[in-house]
């Protein structure tokens, strides 16, 4: 063997001691630990960690179902009525009886509704909806017994929590869809017409999720998947990615159980219009403060009663800050009719009459107890 080889030879074994250190071999079982570079040290490299989203997944997927609204259309072929799917989403068994909690856009305008569980379309009924909320309860009218999920507490959902989504989205194709993202916001309030602040969460939500759930990492139900951004991606609008909102369950809870024992929901009112105003935190001289502002009062209403008018400025609810229209009506929302209700208002002379030249005068501070009631409905003519 000449000179050349054997050097090439030594340096080939050299390597594969190098190797083994590396990899470190057990001559005696032949097994061996990964081991990778890192900061100048060799450190044993992370085996695999147990997954808490597989942890969730498992145990509440056979709570999620699919949720087909079908309508009846007359068919140009056959000259017949037929039930047609007209939409789809996913929803959530609430208890052992077969109800089901999903979105009203969902179900809306359906002559018929199926849900999907475990991969057999079971028929359904409508219980009640709740429009205002987006919120729908249905229930299974088959001999067949659903698990239940677990609800969780609203006040528990913190800014960094993990957010797991689980969904049919697009419907029966991808059916038990899950995706992970975390707890984006809490009290997202999107626009004046509805009373629901929403959970913010960056996991994916796409059409078909509607009406799924929202899961924390004890695998409680967190929150309903309503709605989510998107941009048509033209160069005139905003890029949107990762934003998408979930109704909590501080208001799916009360809506749920009103509509399974009454069919609909009743909420009492005040008898007023609002508004929010932004302004300085608190009361002070020469600033108006934020609050939720008073633009009309119904005549007779639980509110004329108690004294309140125009241009008040509600401050508190039962002691409790309030600094937009949906923190008042999603207060009183949560009462029953006959229940009481203190109000702090902020009244300033000749508010709706003041200009942004005019010095703001210091304003009242009063307080006033309202006995809630619920508005007679009114009899269709």
């Amino acid at each position: 063997m000449n000179e050349k080889k054997r050097r090439i030879q030594a340096l080939l074994a050299a390597l594969a001691l190098s190797a083994c250190a590396a990899y470190g071999v057990n001559q005696a079982t032949g097994s061996s630990t990964r081991t990778v570079y890192a900061q100048g040290e060799y450190v044993e490299q992370l085996s695999g960690v147990s997954s808490p989203f597989a942890d969730v997944a498992q145990v509440v997927m056979p709570c999620v179902v699919g949720v087909s609204n079908r309508a009846n259309t007359y068919s140009i072929v056959s000259g017949q009525t037929e039930l047609v799917e007209q939409a789809t989403g996913s929803g959530v068994v609430i208890t052992t009886q077969g109800h089901v909690v999903t979105n009203y856009h969902v179900v809306e305008g359906a002559n018929d509704v199926q849900v999907l569980w475990q991969g057999q379309y079971l028929q359904a009924e409508i219980i009640g909806v709740d429009e205002l909320t987006d919120l729908a309860v249905l229930r299974v009218t088959e001999d067949v017994t659903l698990p239940a999920v677990r609800m969780g507490q609203a006040n528990e959902v913190r800014v960094g929590d993990w957010a797991i989504v689980i969904g049919n989205p697009l419907g029966s194709q991808l059916a038990d869809t899950v995706t992970v993202g975390v707890v984006s916001a809490v009290d997202r309030e999107i626009d004046s017409s509805t009373i629901v602040k929403m959970l913010q969460t960056d996991a994916a939500i796409n059409s078909g999720n509607s009406g799924g759930g929202m899961f924390n990492t004890r695998g409680e139900l967190i929150g309903i998947p309503s709605l989510k951004f998107s941009s048509s991606g033209s160069r005139s609008e905003a890029s949107i990615e990762g934003i998408a909102m979930a109704i909590p369950m501080d208001v799916v809870q009360p809506v749920v159980e009103s509509l399974i024992q009454y069919g609909k929901v009743t909420r009492p009112k005040l008898g007023i219009s609002v508004l929010t105003l932004r302004g300085s935190e608190e009361p002070t001289d020469g600033m108006i403060p934020a609050g939720v502002y008073v633009s009309t009062v119904s005549e007779g209403s639980p509110a004329q009663k108690a004294g309140i008018r125009a241009d008040d400025i509600i401050l508190k609810v039962d002691g409790r800050r309030v600094l937009r229209h949906t923190d008042l009506t999603g207060l009183i929302a949560g009462k029953r009719a006959g229940e009481t209700v203190t109000l702090t208002i902020c009244r300033i002379p000749g508010l709706s009459e003041l200009t942004v030249r005019d010095a703001v005068p210091r304003g009242e501070i009063i307080e006033t107890t309202v006995t809630l009631e619920v508005p007679e409905e009114k009899e269709a003519s």
